[in-house]
């Protein structure tokens, strides 16, 4: 499908869970022969992932809202005029006829500048949980795109649809492959999300060391003060193993993986849906909401996934997980079958269809 006539700023970030849905969606509109620009802050990750994808960005000087008491929460709310008005202005020279607010707390300024400027806005929201951005911007937007059907009505009637959360053309691309197990090898890869997961990073090599699975291979994305002391400790227990502070590559490292550990966070397990990868999950434990729990539980219910709490969890229990789902060769083909019957790799093109009739529908 072709509609070069579509340019759509995309905004939001903070974390992977927000740029790389982000950029799937950039992807899409790209292919198509139309045109994406990114509105993020100078300081995350948008601003180094987004110019490597070949995408421009723009920013926004923005402070958070939450997670800091009413000290910060002043901070943020005093911050909001001025972050709406540089929006207003970046908008005014962009001219796109769509604007797309994908989570983090640089999207609300934007998406609200747009609505004041009468352009046709959306959102996405990844998680099982509403977002504090989504929640304030959900009465504004013309649609709402989600990855759960429990989030629905969370929004006004009619205006929210389930696309799923939308995965890189490359893991699209890498998922058409059959996930296969070379016979004798067990390839673990293991990543506590974009900011790393200290208690994945101390607890992972350790259970690996006791395993009685046969020849093991890592690669551990880790906190990047760690990376010294997770190697050595992968060392010392004589597994091969790959520790880097960022895997560049995603898309290549889940195919040539046959189990994953890490968290449960919106984008991870739609990436390993996609990809239909076996896993064993730590959801992060400090989100009030118990927000990537609640991601996990399709996964656990499927029996694709074994999800672990990292507060009582000891090596010996996540030692166990991984033997329950690895060393099992049948168990070990369901759960990936289950994971992939999860998996919504066009969720991509189903977003940038939907904002094609927006801007449409508007000119």
């Amino acid at each position: 499908m072709n509609d070069s006539s579509l340019s759509a700023v995309i905004a939001g970030g903070g974390t992977g869970g927000h740029v790389f849905p982000a950029l799937a969606i950039g992807e899409e509109i790209a292919r198509r022969g139309g045109s994406a620009r990114f509105v993020g802050t100078e300081d995350r990750l948008e601003a180094r992932l987004v110019p490597r994808s070949g995408f421009g960005i723009e920013f926004v000087r923005v402070k958070p809202l939450k997670g800091g008491g009413l000290g910060r929460a002043a901070g943020g709310l005093l911050a909001v005029p001025a972050a709406v008005l540089s929006s207003m202005m970046i908008l005014r020279r962009l001219r796109p006829n769509v604007v797309v607010g994908v989570g983090g707390y640089v999207a609300g300024p934007v998406v609200l500048a747009a609505y004041m400027l009468r352009i046709p806005t959306a959102l996405h929201e990844q998680n099982a949980s509403v977002g504090l951005t989504n929640k304030m911007l959900s009465h504004l937007v013309s649609r709402a795109f989600v990855t759960y059907d429990s989030t629905l009505d969370e929004f006004p009637p009619r205006r929210a649809i389930v696309t799923g959360n939308p995965v890189r053309h490359s893991i699209v691309e890498a998922a058409s492959a059959t996930k296969k197990r070379e016979k004798g090898l067990l390839r673990i890869l293991v990543m506590g999300g974009s900011q790393g997961a200290l208690a994945i990073d101390e607890r992972v090599p350790l259970a690996l060391a006791g395993m009685d699975l046969g020849p093991l291979q890592v690669r551990h994305q880790c906190t990047a003060a760690k990376v010294e002391s997770v190697t050595q400790a992968y060392s010392a227990a004589g597994i091969p193993a790959q520790v880097m502070p960022f895997i560049d590559d995603a898309a290549e490292a889940m195919s040539w993986a046959d189990l994953f550990i890490g968290r449960s966070g919106a984008t991870t397990l739609a990436e390993i849906a996609a990809m239909g990868l076996p896993s064993v999950l730590l959801p992060y434990p400090h989100h009030t909401d118990k927000q990537q729990e609640r991601n996990a539980a399709p996964f656990v219910a499927a029996r694709a996934a074994m999800v672990l709490d990292e507060k009582t969890t000891g090596v010996k229990e996540l030692a166990d997980a991984v033997r329950q789902i690895a060393g099992d060769p049948q168990r070990w083909s369901a759960a990936a079958g289950a994971a992939k019957a999860l998996g919504r790799p066009q969720a991509a093109e189903s977003i940038v269809d939907e904002l094609s009739r927006i801007a449409r529908k508007c000119r």
